[in-house]
């Protein structure tokens, strides 16, 4: 399927190195990030010109999948929106990290 395509699992597994912190790490993460529909967040956001975003917003020390359970507060991800909508976010901002597309086109709002 297409939310198995190499460029899809190369970036869920980007996206995971800057949300998924910490004791959230677990051999199980994949799956708990399949719940929130997180692969099909970088479809929704690979060649957009912007993000407009009405989402929660996590609470620093709360876990990124859920906002409920207590996590070290280092394991809140810097980009603090959580769920499915957190990973689009992230999808979209790493596309001008690391030397890839010019930070100054990021529109994020």
């Amino acid at each position: 399927s297409l939310l198995e395509h190499s460029a899809v699992a190369k970036a869920f597994d980007k996206v995971g190195e800057s949300r998924v912190l910490g004791s959230q790490r677990t051999s199980d993460f994949r799956t708990k990030v399949g719940e929130i529909l997180a692969r099909r967040s970088f479809l929704q956001v690979r060649f957009a010109d912007a993000v407009y975003v009405v989402g929660w917003r996590l609470d620093k020390g709360k876990d990124q999948f859920t906002g409920r359970n207590d996590v070290d507060p280092r394991e809140t991800p810097v980009l603090d929106v959580g769920g499915g909508t957190g990973w689009a976010c992230q999808c979209y901002a790493d596309r001008f990290s690391g030397g890839g597309e010019d930070p100054a086109q990021c529109n994020l709002f």
